[in-house]
């Protein structure tokens, strides 16, 4: 099993190849005896870059906002 993930890692980038999206890793039953192995690739949680800056660019300048808001009301 720890194999396959080497191999697995060795053909994974951390972006797609020419526009192509890595293929789906498929649903395993995983237990305590039989954990689930994953590359780095697989294994990251989310997107990086200008998208998730902008989200908290943006989520930034909303509490800046409210707390603006709050402190002219108190």
């Amino acid at each position: 099993m720890v194999d396959d993930a080497k191999l697995r890692a060795e053909t994974q980038t951390e972006s797609t190849v020419q526009g192509t999206a890595a293929p789906a890793m498929r649903a395993d039953d995983h237990s305590n005896a039989s954990p689930a192995v994953e590359t780095p690739v697989e294994g990251r949680q989310g997107f990086l870059g200008a998208p998730v800056l902008m989200v908290l660019v943006g989520g930034l300048v909303l509490a800046i906002i409210a707390w603006f808001v709050v402190e002219a009301i108190a």
